[in-house]
């Protein structure tokens, strides 16, 4: 079970790069490259049934930034993106209505002060993480969130500065991913 887990990931890791649709994995056939519908699965007229069931997405970036002092917090590296990040827009779209689990972390500038990160689903308040004073502050949060068709979920810098390095080593990340469907 381990070695399947690892090889559907690594298969994963080709497939559905920077755009917000899922790829649909058909049932026993080995070239996953056909699309379904925006919630990632066909229906119910006796189409594929999909990859682990109906519908999945999930996503993992890194690297964010911000324009400006305070605001969306944007990433550069797309490290995975099985339906529902969008690059463009640097938030998560729901593929279909389920339960979602979403994690992120960042630290502060060496001189930044303290920073607070919030996320958002459809633009109201769900968590809040804070780092105390001082440089190289690490923040995180953690959040399972139902989530119906279409919501988004985003980051938000809401205080001091997050630290970006230069050398591309990734100090903040954004997950997420579809825990159950309904």
């Amino acid at each position: 079970m381990a070695r399947l887990l690892l090889v559907t990931l690594v298969t994963l890791l080709g497939f559905g790069q920077g755009d917000r649709s899922p790829v649909n994995f058909p049932v026993g056939e080995g070239n996953p490259t056909r699309p379904t519908s925006p919630a990632g699965f066909d229906g119910d007229d006796g189409g594929d049934a999909g990859f682990f069931g109906r519908c999945y997405g999930g996503f993992s970036v890194t690297q964010g930034f911000t324009e400006g002092r305070n605001g969306y917090i944007q990433f550069k590296n797309v490290l995975l993106n099985m339906g529902g990040w969008s690059q463009t827009y640097s938030d998560f779209q729901a593929p279909c209505a389920g339960v979602y689990y979403f994690s992120f972390h960042a630290v502060s500038t060496e001189r930044g002060g303290p920073i607070k990160i919030q996320l958002y689903k459809n633009r109201q308040y769900q968590v809040t993480a804070y780092s105390g004073h001082g440089g190289n502050q690490q923040v995180s949060n953690s959040v399972l969130l139902p989530l119906q068709e279409r919501d988004i979920v985003h980051l938000q810098l809401e205080q001091g500065n997050i630290y970006d390095n230069i050398r591309n080593e990734a100090y903040t990340s954004f997950s997420g991913y579809l825990v159950q469907s309904y």
